[in-house]
């Protein structure tokens, strides 16, 4: 569980430290757009959506089964572990809310996971977590941050 702790702090370190590269501009724009509020249905979100630049490679296939979506989440950020899983979550207010469960090195982990919709696509936010043993969560939902510009776009 260690080691799946170090992997989640450094794709989050990686992330806030891309953010620190992004422009003042796009910062508030992937701010205000997701605190706008839309009545979002999982058929209006079920779909493929990818981030790619700077070497790194963000991609979600979700589907919609019910209230929820589901489907493959994968990772692949330049020269780090890749993580390979399957997401599964809700839409609550202007927010897709679940968990991502995967691999990573030979252990099977299971974070909280929160995308920011806005009407480019999906931006994941994030914030403190802490480790409850069975699962990584966020300490506070509403104080996750969505400005590191890497937006997933629907294709």
């Amino acid at each position: 569980m260690k080691n799946n702790v170090s992997s989640i702090l450094a794709v989050s370190l990686f992330v806030l430290g891309f953010s620190s590269c992004q422009s003042n501009s796009s910062q508030n724009t992937s701010e205000n757009t997701t605190s706008n509020s839309n009545d979002w249905t999982t058929s209006e979100l079920a779909g493929k959506y990818s981030y790619v630049g700077n070497g790194d490679t963000i991609t979600l296939d979700i589907s919609s089964q019910n209230d929820s979506l589901v489907g493959p989440l994968n990772y692949s950020f330049k020269e780090k572990d890749r993580n390979a899983g399957t997401f599964r979550g809700v839409i609550k207010d202007s927010l897709l809310v679940g968990e991502y469960s995967f691999m990573s090195e030979g252990m099977n982990s299971i974070r909280e996971t929160v995308f920011g919709i806005v009407p480019e696509g999906l931006i994941e936010g994030f914030g403190e977590i802490e480790d409850t043993g069975e699962k990584v969560i966020f300490r506070n939902i509403d104080s996750l941050r969505f400005d590191h510009g890497m937006i997933l776009k629907k294709n």
